[in-house]
């Protein structure tokens, strides 16, 4: 497995926002379960994803950082299929900047700790 930083899809906040789509946007969201009900408001503010990638360039896990460097989703995770992990793309690691395993294991684990403490003190997730 590889790890590669991208910064696709990081502009999500910045698409044009009609009054039509917004009302069918809040109506979907009523009528269909979210694939990411801990994350799904925080997307817009991602700035850099770091996606986990197999041999075929099928992503399997992914976190995504803010502004600041802080990681504020991941994915696949409880209840949250991923951005990434949940789409058909696929990556060409030569094409990006590839991140060593140790720092994606270690900022994996760090955000999954603070997850679950988040999740055993039935809260909503605040990244």
């Amino acid at each position: 497995m590889k790890v590669i930083q991208t910064t696709l899809a990081t502009k999500i906040s910045e698409q044009p926002n009609s009054l039509f789509f917004a009302t069918m946007e809040r109506v979907l969201r009523k009528l269909l379960p979210l694939a990411n009900p801990d994350f799904d408001r925080s997307y817009a503010l991602v700035r850099k994803w770091w996606v986990e990638v197999d041999e075929t360039g099928t992503p399997q896990r992914e976190l995504g950082f803010d502004a600041h460097g802080s990681v504020i989703v991941a994915g696949p995770l409880g209840n949250n299929f991923g951005f990434w992990t949940d789409s058909a793309m696929t990556f060409d690691p030569a094409e990006y900047k590839v991140i060593p395993d140790d720092e994606f294991s270690s900022a994996w684990s760090l955000f999954q700790a603070r997850w679950v403490a988040n999740a055993a003190s039935k809260t909503s997730f605040e990244p």
